[in-house]
């Protein structure tokens, strides 16, 4: 590395002193009437006229400061940031170990332009015995009205999501038969207005975005095992439910996600306080389960697979279809035992220590009836993968 030149043979005022080493050791010039001047091939700091300048990178260079008239609370409110700092990195301790944080990408809050969706909703009664015998559940019908937007995909491929009101409920179980322990304490939760998806993500839906360019891991396009387009996607894990929502917002800008336990609940009961959002008696007319009875004396169908998400003619009292049986759906929360210190906001419960169970809700065309009622909840490792997994998702 060159030397900077500099000129030995100029003119110096008499309060001039002069320092000088050989080439390779460091060197300091310091010339002018309360001016300094530093060239060296080592770092130095020199103070004059209250400015500092630090010069580094082991470079010989001549570095003049003139005279300047700052005052002296303008140089301490430069100076003194810069020993605060030093001192705070000093102190501070860094784990060398960590994982870097994602980044939070906050978008614009969207107003979509929402239209009114008509539909029937079922309530199912109690037969009364005739002659002794059992008769069918008797199925009543109402009209309600809901709003919603369409979500393109892209290829011709939508997605609904239906509008849910902000409200209050009791989630979990109070007293009821079966309950698991893990449905207690029955609590007041606050939930926030949200869209949701009317039916559980469909395989057409799946491969639209599946298709799309990757965020954190790769997806298998045609992953289910029973194939369909208009029926739900399946042997999805919990990461590969997150990555489809990441692709989705990079898509469109907008926030998707995974629900969370609340609101998954919240939107399924649709201000019921009843074991299924029809009632208390679930029948093969309105949900795709399996008779805890043997089938093939049972009078009621059972498919033994899933089925497409509009098989069904009436969905809840919100239009959400299939939130009971079909497929269990992956909520964003960790797993707990209970519901004891579960927050009451509505957001998703997570820890901050690693946790490799997550919630499923609503039961599966494998489950019995009591696993498919609004309060039942599971568990599922990340990795989990099987016929009886899907999701659908939420955005705010």
């Amino acid at each position: 590395m060159s030397q900077s030149p500099h000129n030995s043979d100029a003119q110096q005022p008499d309060a001039n002193s002069t320092q000088q080493a050989d080439s390779f050791a460091p060197q300091n010039l310091v010339q002018g009437n309360q001016n300094r001047v530093v060239q060296g091939n080592d770092n130095r700091v020199v103070q004059g006229d209250n400015n500092t300048v630090i010069q580094g990178n082991n470079n010989t260079q001549n570095i003049i400061i003139t005279k300047n008239y700052y005052s002296e609370a303008v140089s301490n409110a430069f100076v003194k940031p810069v020993q605060e700092t030093k001192k705070t990195l000093q102190n501070q301790r860094y784990d060398l170990n960590a994982k870097p944080e994602k980044e939070v990408i906050t978008r614009p809050k969207f107003k979509p332009s929402l239209q009114k969706y008509r539909f029937e909703y079922a309530e199912v009664v109690k037969p009364s015995k005739l002659f002794g015998l059992v008769r069918k559940p008797i199925i009543n019908s109402h009209r309600k009205e809901a709003k919603y937007f369409l979500e393109d995909l892209g290829g011709g491929v939508e997605l609904e999501m239906i509008a849910i009101p902000d409200g209050k409920f009791f989630m979990g179980s109070s007293e009821e038969k079966n309950a698991s322990s893990s449905e207690f304490p029955q609590h007041l939760v606050s939930v926030n207005s949200f869209f949701i998806g009317k039916h559980p993500i469909t395989q057409k839906q799946w491969k639209a975005v599946a298709c799309l360019p990757q965020i954190n891991h790769p997806l298998v396009v045609d992953c289910s095992k029973f194939k369909g387009d208009s029926y739900p996607v399946e042997q999805v894990c919990w990461d590969d439910a997150v990555e489809f929502c990441d692709r989705l917002s990079q898509k469109t800008n907008r926030d998707y996600r995974l629900p969370s336990e609340a609101e998954w609940e919240y939107a399924c009961r649709a201000g019921t306080t009843t074991l299924f959002h029809f009632g208390d008696i679930i029948t093969s007319e309105l949900v795709n389960y399996q008779d805890s009875k043997d089938s093939k004396s049972s009078r009621e169908f059972f498919h033994n697979q899933t089925t497409p998400v509009d098989n069904f003619k009436f969905p809840n009292l919100l239009g959400l279809y299939d939130m009971h049986g079909l497929v269990w759906e992956w909520c964003m929360d960790h797993w707990h035992d209970n519901y004891k210190r579960a927050p009451n906001d509505g957001k998703a419960w997570v820890n901050n220590r690693d946790n490799q169970f997550r919630v499923i809700r609503g039961g599966s065309w494998a489950d019995i009836p009591v696993n498919c009622r609004s309060a039942s909840r599971k568990k599922a490792r990340i990795d989990e993968q099987g016929n009886y997994l899907g999701f659908r998702v939420v955005c705010c």
